[in-house]
């Protein structure tokens, strides 16, 4: 069987989604069930984390060691993640009291278990990290104390030595927490209960949602190019990308079980409108026969004349309704003050570290700076609104370039007020150069040879990279501003027809540059640039139809 740390080689050397897909299939058990005893068993959140967890892995894959016990890992940052979305005071007064009913009680049952479930994680981070590591291997993981040795760079017999001395200290941390229980049948509890299997198909969402992420360059978000997941500028580019104002996997996860409450609700109007239908056509055919019959119009009195109008309004309400189109899945988080405000937050933070080289550039005060980033974060709020609107609506393709150009315009204004004529020049250049700066900044760190080396090989790909844009965009008769960086393109979310031309001219930029890097990089230098180039379009799209169908509206 292929060694965990080979297959964490595997995807973060050449992205293998396989290699991935076995890891979490590996792990998954494991960081679900230890999540599970940190929510205090909900299940929802419990997936919850153990996604997070996975796609934090996916992210994170290059930057651990070759040493780094991966299941060691992934049980750290579950406690870790857990205890961001339980709130600590609740979850440590709930230990208190659970650890008080724990202290007469000697029962090894899966039920006791579930008791101590909150304290049991804790404790074992608590460890020192071989002593961590032997209970993990052994009771977590479930491997024999052969492997154990093996993963600890000793031998079967200290295997042995290293997990009964690891079993009392860790006896000892939860006698602390008022949990009575020997080291022996905290050892048959391990062994019996510490990791059960997870809900079907939950390895399959995880990594599928983990890889997705991953590729798009964030942990709640959707980037432009697959090598800004490898860089400083990651969180930058992530925080200033629509989707990271959509919905995080928590509130993505809750709103899709809206969604099906609602829709459930809706077919059950239906029925209900189908019901009243029928009831319509009999009033009606009641009211025909009485208007033929002028002994029968005498029966038929106004109270039933109301009675058939009440109940066309009600039929007529309903279906109204049913063809209404639902809101977006982001149209409730925006439409919160305090959520909005948040995610607005977020594109500031985003959109400062994005445009620190032109602020620089161009040595704004303090109170400039801010002025500038807070018209940045409220064009990207602008402009997610216009998207939703363009979605909802269905307008055509000359209304969003109409709207979105006026978008543009009205921030160019805004921009030359604040800093002047001089400054909106060098604004407008900068971000017509987003794209070349992003990608030589972000490859940079791939690069062979000393920093100053890495300093001129990303010099001139930054150079490539902007020349050929400009002579792709000349000749497709594109004006000289147009955005290729796609995810800061709004029309691409606002259109699908409109994204698919601009990652058309992306895939053109690319193909040009790369005929040109051999010039100035290294073999190993090109064969990064490759192996990035070829997921660089299919990331961007994946991307794209994500986004659009958070700020889409349900379907019907």
């Amino acid at each position: 069987m292929t060694d965990s740390h080979e297959l964490l080689a595997a995807y973060v050397e050449s992205g293998s989604e396989p290699a991935f897909r076995e890891l979490v299939a590996r792990y998954v058990d494991l960081v679900y069930c230890a999540a599970l005893r940190l929510v205090n068993s909900d299940s929802h959140l419990a997936e919850d984390v153990t996604q997070t967890v996975f796609a934090d892995l996916a992210r994170m894959a290059g930057k651990l060691s070759r040493d780094t016990m991966l299941g060691g890992w992934l049980h750290r940052h579950t406690c870790f993640v857990a205890s961001n979305i339980m709130r600590r005071e609740r979850r440590r007064q709930f230990r208190e009291r659970q650890a008080v009913e724990m202290n007469s009680i000697e029962d090894h049952s899966e039920a006791n278990l579930a008791a101590i479930a909150p304290v049991l994680d804790e404790a074992i981070n608590q460890l020192g990290s071989k002593d961590r590591a032997a209970i993990l291997l052994r009771f977590f993981e479930q491997k024999p104390y052969q492997s154990v040795g093996d993963a600890l760079g000793s031998n079967e017999e200290a295997a042995r030595k290293r997990v009964s001395q690891a079993l009392e200290k860790l006896h000892e941390l939860l006698t602390r927490r008022g949990v009575v229980l020997s080291a022996t049948a905290l050892g048959s509890i391990l062994t019996t209960h510490a990791v059960t299997a997870g809900p079907v198909g939950l390895a399959l969402n995880v990594s599928t949602v983990a890889l997705a992420t991953a590729a798009t360059g964030g942990a709640t978000t959707l980037t432009f190019l697959q090598i800004m997941s490898m860089t400083k500028l990651k969180i930058a580019v992530a925080t200033a990308v629509v989707a990271a104002i959509a919905v995080p996997l928590v509130m993505e996860h809750r709103e899709n079980r809206k969604l099906h409450e609602e829709n459930a609700r809706l077919r059950q109007q239906l029925a209900q409108s189908d019901s009243l239908s029928a009831e319509n056509e009999r009033l009606s055919s009641l009211l025909a026969r009485a208007n033929r019959s002028p002994a029968a119009a005498t029966a038929f009195t106004n109270e039933q004349h109301r009675e058939v109008l009440k109940l066309r309004g009600e039929v007529g309400r309903l279906k109204t309704e049913a063809n209404t189109p639902k809101p977006s899945p982001i149209s409730g988080v925006i439409s919160d003050p305090e959520m909005r405000k948040a995610m607005r937050d977020q594109q500031k933070m985003g959109m400062a570290m994005i445009y620190k080289g032109f602020t620089n550039r161009v040595s704004l005060t303090p109170d400039q700076m801010e002025k500038f980033v807070d018209l940045l974060a409220d064009d990207i709020m602008e402009n997610v609104d216009h998207v939703g609107v363009v979605l909802r609506d269905g307008k055509s393709q000359e209304e969003i370039q109409q709207l979105f150009a006026a978008q543009e315009a009205a921030m160019l204004e805004k921009v030359s007020a604040l800093l002047g004529p001089e400054s909106l020049a060098q604004y407008q250049e900068y971000t017509r150069n987003l794209s070349s700066h992003l990608t030589a900044e972000g490859f940079k760190a791939q690069l062979t040879g000393d920093k100053a080396a890495k300093e001129e090989k990303s010099k001139q790909l930054y150079e490539a990279v902007r020349q050929e844009t400009e002579a792709v965009l000349a000749g497709a008769g594109l004006p000289a501003d147009y955005q290729t960086l796609p995810i800061l393109n709004f029309r691409n979310l606002a259109s699908e027809q409109e994204a698919e031309k601009n990652l058309k001219l992306m895939d053109s930029i690319l193909d040009r540059v790369a005929a040109r890097v051999p010039s100035f990089l290294s073999p190993e230098d090109i064969k990064k640039f490759s192996e990035w180039r070829a997921k660089a379009v299919d990331s961007s799209r994946m991307g794209l139809t994500m986004n659009r169908k958070m700020m889409a509206p349900a379907s019907k």
